[in-house]
């Protein structure tokens, strides 16, 4: 659940990034989508353990757009990296199957 709610805060932190310092066109879009996918994916990750898949798809894009669309320093930095911990985290997390024997073999805690 950690995983999910890290996910979560690097969505927020990418969302405010992109108004916070200036960027070109092309980056501020995509730093938004990014945001945004996300965002809706690390909530949609406590149901379905298939979106942490979708996560990861994101943060490879995020990544590589990053590192191809040329821009301001600063925010190919900021993007290249918060791609790198979404990558991370999305790997890292067990789903909610982990969650539910978890809960099957220690009970409800």
């Amino acid at each position: 659940m950690t995983t999910r709610i890290f996910n979560a805060l690097l969505a927020i932190w990418l969302f405010v990034t992109a108004f916070m310092w200036p960027h070109g066109h092309h980056q501020f879009a995509i730093t938004l989508i990014a945001a945004v996918l996300t965002f809706v994916l690390s909530i949609f990750e406590i149901y379905s353990g298939a979106a942490r898949y979708l996560n990861v798809v994101v943060a490879i894009f995020l990544f590589l757009t990053a590192i191809t669309i040329p821009g301001l320093r600063a925010t190919t930095w900021n993007n290249a990296i918060v791609a790198i911990a979404i990558f991370v985290s999305a790997l890292v997390d067990r789903g909610p199957g982990s969650v539910r024997q978890e809960r099957e073999l220690y009970g409800d805690v």
